[in-house]
């Protein structure tokens, strides 16, 4: 949501921090953003043409709680945009939970950081000398040494 335009729908283009769910976003901030984003016109959580808001939403919901869109829509017929809205936020916690705990260990321990982009650096540095020297051979090239 775009506090210049409140009709912007949560997007990924949208430039207020509003309308972007971070992985490391708290439970509260989650469920707050959740609770914010805009609903198309009509009741129905049903995904549709022309319904760009709540075929977004099902999709995020489907994805966290994995099950499919129609799934969801059985689930959530006759029910309104505010209890679809606290079960997503929900779901969306309890799927990004892992996530976010993983991230507060790693932060919490600066020298667990150096060490892991260490060892992807070396990772990645050993795999790109073995294309490389792939890559050489194949066109013939020796490289001087």
């Amino acid at each position: 949501m775009d506090l210049q335009d409140p009709q912007k729908k949560m997007s990924k283009s949208s430039k207020s921090p509003k309308g972007v769910i971070r992985l490391t976003d708290t439970p509260d901030a989650i469920r707050t953003k959740v609770r914010a984003a805009v609903t198309d016109a009509g009741r129905e959580i049903r995904k549709s043409v022309g319904r760009p808001a709540i075929n977004n939403l099902l999709t995020i919901y489907s994805i966290s709680s994995g099950i499919s869109v129609p799934e969801a829509e059985e689930v959530f017929a006759g029910k309104g945009y505010a209890q679809f809205k606290e079960a997503l936020a929900d779901k969306l916690v309890e799927y990004l939970r892992p996530i976010r705990e993983r991230y507060e260990e790693i932060k919490s321990e600066p020298n667990e950081i150096c060490r892991i982009l260490r060892n992807g650096a070396d990772t990645a540095r050993t795999i790109a000398a073995e294309t490389l020297a792939t890559v050489y051979n194949r066109v013939g090239f020796v490289p001087y040494r």
